[in-house]
This record gives C-alpha cells, structure tokens and sequence, in this order.
C-alpha cells in the first residue's frame, strides 16, 4: 500500500511513495494535475527553485518499486519442436527509469555494449548529482542531454499502465502526447549485430555555458558505420539542446548513406543538418547560433569518424 510521508510545512508537498506501478497510476488519477511523480528530483528541484514550474501538492515517489531500479540483459528465445526454449542470444539492454547515472555509468554492461551513453552521462551535471539524477527522469524531461546519445543507440522506452507494458521508439514517444494513464518502467537498448568488414565510429559533444544547472546550448551525437573502402554504409545523427526536444536528423543521416566522404558531402551535410536541427532561442543564444554551432560540430565529428576509420592518415577528397 501506499505509506503518506509525513505532512510537511503548507508550503511543501505531500509525498507519497506506492509500492507498485499500478499503485503509483492510480495515486497519479487520484491528484491528477495537483501531482507530478518524481525519481531522483535534481530537475524539478531546479525548475522548482527558479521559479519555472509550481511546487506542486503532492508528489509520487517512485523509490519503492525495486523493479524500476534494475538493470539486465534481456534474451530471446525460440520454441523447438519438442516444446524446449533455445537460447537464441541476447537482444537488449533493459535500464529501469530509477538507475542513478552513475550507477549507469559504472555499470559492466554499458561498459561493454554503450560507451556513448557513459560519455553521455558523463556530461550532466557534477558526480554527486549524478549519484542522485537517473536516466528515466533525463529522459522524462523530453530535453535531457541523454537523449541524443539513446536516439543514436535506438533506444525504446517500456510504458505500463499498470497491468501491460508496450514499447516505442525514444524517437516516437517524444513525438507523442504523454499518457498520464502510463508510467515509464523501463528504457531499451537493442544490441547492434557487428561484422567484421565495417568499422562503426560514435561521437557525443556538448556545448554549454559554466553556470551550473543550465540547459545545454547544443547537444549532438552519431555514429557512422564505413565500409573497407572508406563508403558510409549508415548514419545515425542526433541533436538537441536548451528547451528543444531532440531528434535524429533523418535528411542529414540519408545524404551520407552510401557515400564516400567528401568536402562536397561535407558542406551538403552541414546544411541539411542546420536545416533540420531543431532549436529554441532563449536569453543566452539565439535559434541560428544554436542551428550553425550543432551543425558545425556535427561535420567536425563526421570528418574525425572518418579519419579514425582510415587510420588517422588520410584526407578527405577534393571532389
């Protein structure tokens, strides 16, 4: 059951903490817009304290469901003939919305199948708010600098409405209405097949300002996959930053598939990719220094993908 924190100052909120998903659903219809369901809390405490958002009366506390912190490896299996389940190999990584970022960081799964994400969530914030920000409240925020990097990696969120989950593209939930009938419970990463011919390359900046606890001013990230002959066999191109809600850069991503690198490709690449990277003007910078600086940095990591695929020795071609 529920157990109601004790009733802080009037000026505070009640804090509730369910034992369940479905628990949490139903406290979250029972206050509707007079609660806001919280993780760790390092964002709506800022929102809270420069005055962007409401302290609201009740927040629901997801810390005591020990499922939305876990982290495994899910597997795929088949059924044979004689009824048995073969294992087939694995198919995902499964990240639960509470997992601190540091936490994610250290974690020997990340280490061996998402270095970007480590690179990610390396760039947010200092170490001791990592110990408490986690990686669904990141993504909840629909502008956390993480979302680049899982946009490039595919990631899935796992949405339950307390009974059955469902699963959707980070790229499409994004792009939706958020259901207050679901809670988030869980954050995919397919496993990318490799082979041995191609030579993949992933890349995650960040460009920001030194006041801590400011929204980024660009985020990028991508990974370009070449083919023996220095050809881009795909691409994979993210942005955000500030208050804009990242996407992949679909026009910028097909201009380089199947493509030889070029100071030509180059110069297309950086106009699809101003063109099509979203971007939102506030005090500190302005929608084309945002649009010409995540352009930028994406050509830059582009070109280096391709010299690391090469070798470090060659150039880009004049044509």
């Amino acid at each position: 059951m529920s157990i109601p924190m004790q009733r802080l100052p009037e000026q505070q909120p009640s804090v509730w903490q369910p034992a369940s998903v479905k628990e949490a659903i139903q406290l979250q219809k029972q206050w509707g817009d007079a609660a806001v369901v919280v993780a760790g809390g390092t964002w709506l405490r800022t929102r809270w304290e420069n005055g962007v958002s409401a302290v609201p009366r009740h927040l629901i506390s997801l810390g005591r469901i020990p499922a939305l912190k876990s982290l495994s490896m899910d597997e795929r299996r088949v059924v044979l003939n004689d009824g048995e389940r073969e294992l087939m190999g694995p198919l995902y990584i499964r990240y639960g919305p509470l997992l601190s970022l540091s936490a994610v960081m250290t974690s020997e799964l990340t280490r061996e199948h998402a270095p970007l994400l480590i690179q990610a969530c390396a760039e947010v914030a200092a170490p001791s708010i990592r110990n408490m920000a986690t990686i669904g409240g990141n993504v909840m925020t629909c502008t956390g600098d993480l979302i680049p990097a899982l946009l490039v990696l595919d990631a899935q969120v796992v949405l339950s409405d307390g009974g059955q989950e469902r699963k959707l593209p980070l790229q499409a939930w994004l792009a939706a209405t958020a259901d207050p009938s679901e809670i988030m419970t869980g954050i995919l990463l397919p496993l990318q097949a490799t082979t041995g011919e191609s030579k993949s390359c992933q890349f995650y900046l960040k460009a920001g300002r030194r006041e801590a606890f400011t929204p980024s001013v660009v985020t990028v990230a991508g990974e370009l996959t070449f083919q023996p002959d220095g050809t881009i066999a795909s691409a994979k191109l993210a942005a955000g930053g500030g208050t804009a809600i990242p996407a992949r850069l679909t026009q910028a991503e097909a201009l380089l598939t199947g493509q030889p690198l070029s100071k030509a490709l180059l110069k297309k690449l950086h106009s699809a990719a101003y063109e099509q990277c979203a971007a939102v003007p506030d005090d500190y910078a302005g929608i084309a220094y945002r649009k010409t600086t995540a352009a930028n940095l994406i050509v830059s990591e582009c070109y280096k993908a391709w010299r690391a695929s090469k070798g470090g020795g060659a150039d880009a071609s004049e044509s």
